[in-house]
């Protein structure tokens, strides 16, 4: 995985200096004493929302990368620790990474960062 965001990080890097591209990145993280957290107790499909805005808006949508890089979690009664994370509703101005469990997987919580790369 870290070698894939590497080598990712040097794709955008280098179109972004080919192309005179807008590149942004940064980290998020939520967890038990985040507001609306609700990953860590209930069964079925729970989703917690991070609001993240650029610093300088984009003159398009951008394309935007997330890497999961902690979990703090305990696993379901099968064993699974199951997460997602999609960057969600993405515009000029920011996007909201929509963080994700099910079944009855314990989220106690998580930090990630992200790279978006746009003109």
């Amino acid at each position: 995985m870290r070698s894939f965001l590497a080598f990712a990080v040097v794709v955008l890097l280098t179109a972004a200096t080919a192309y005179a591209q807008h590149l942004e990145q940064g980290v998020f993280t939520a967890d038990v004493n985040s507001e609306g957290w609700s990953l860590n107790s209930g069964t079925g499909a729970r989703n917690h929302i991070v609001f993240v805005r650029f610093q300088k808006p984009f003159a398009e949508k951008p394309s935007v990368l997330l890497s999961l890089t902690s979990i703090d979690g305990a696993p379901a009664r099968d064993g699974n620790v199951r997460v997602t994370l999609k960057a969600d509703n993405v515009t000029r101005d920011g996007f909201v990474v929509k963080i994700s469990t099910w079944g009855d997987s314990r989220l106690a919580g998580i930090e990630g960062s992200w790279l978006a790369s746009g003109r």
